[in-house]
């Protein structure tokens, strides 16, 4: 391996320690503040949060970003942010492979690009 591919995995492994250290504080602050809630509180946005995850994902079957951007309002900046709190993992496993290439297609279909899918023949010989 050269010394500049050795420097840049180093600066990589660096960057990935940051963002854990990142994450690990920001799920402090946010345990601190659910703690800091009074019960009604808490109930309020246990509430107001699963009733935007069954329309998005139960009622309207969509996609990670559908329902980060269409249901819950967010912008572009919520999309690493449910990854890191283990939404993605959550959506991914609501739906099979197949249902998921389907939705897919949707968004895609939605923003005018058509998928077509080859069927690849194994050469048994």
């Amino acid at each position: 391996m050269s010394e500049e591919s050795s420097k840049a995995l180093a600066e990589l492994s660096e960057l990935g320690e940051l963002f854990e250290e990142i994450q690990r504080d920001y799920d402090t602050e946010t345990d601190a503040w659910w703690e800091s809630l009074s019960e009604d509180h808490r109930q309020d946005a246990f509430y107001s949060v699963l009733k935007r995850l069954v329309k998005g994902e139960l009622r309207d079957r969509g996609t990670y970003r559908y329902v980060l951007y269409d249901v819950f309002g967010f912008d572009a900046s919520s999309y690493l942010l449910g990854m890191s709190c283990g939404y993605m993992e959550l959506h991914n496993s609501i739906y099979t492979q197949e249902e998921m290439r389907e939705l897919r297609d949707r968004e895609l279909a939605s923003k005018g690009i058509k998928v077509t899918v080859k069927k690849v023949e194994k050469n048994e010989g």
